[in-house]
């Protein structure tokens, strides 16, 4: 009788962590009211009018952007899928690589020129905020690029 009690406070427990676990942990994802981390609105305190001009730009610049992470993509499975074969032409790879560098530029442009156009959006004082935004972005980035040493 004792190793039955054991055995169903035992899976009376496992029981509650399971459901404490679904509605904490699972329950979260997808949720509707996720806030983004960042809210260039939010950081810059920009008024209605800026909000709406921003609002316009970003929709745009967005699709812009991935459109050309698309073509990355789809430059790199291109080129990635040929791994197999005996023998690929260099010619081919230097062409594919070229391709992905010219639109890694364009991205880059991009993402310059959406900077440019939110700047002028901005008053003096949003302007040095975006200044500040703008170089934490790029430590970000700098640092996600890093590896780690590995053997």
């Amino acid at each position: 009788m004792k190793k039955q009690t054991i055995l169903y406070i035992l899976l009376i427990v496992l029981f509650l962590s399971n459901v404490f676990f679904v509605f904490h942990y699972v329950g979260r994802f997808g949720h509707k009211d996720h806030k983004p981390r960042f809210s260039m609105v939010e950081e810059l305190n920009f008024n209605q009018e800026q909000q709406e001009a921003y609002n316009a730009m970003k929709s745009t610049h967005f699709e812009k952007m991935k459109s050309y992470s698309r073509r990355i993509s789809e430059l790199k499975q291109e080129m990635y899928s040929n791994v197999g074969e005996q023998e690929i032409s260099e010619a081919f790879l230097d062409s594919v690589v070229d391709l992905i560098a010219i639109e890694e530029k364009n991205k880059d442009l991009e993402m310059y020129k959406h900077f440019r156009e939110v700047r002028d959006i901005c008053n003096d004082k949003q302007k040095e905020q975006l200044s500040k935004i703008i170089k934490d972005a790029i430590k970000r980035r700098d640092k996600r690029g890093k590896s780690k040493k590995r053997d």
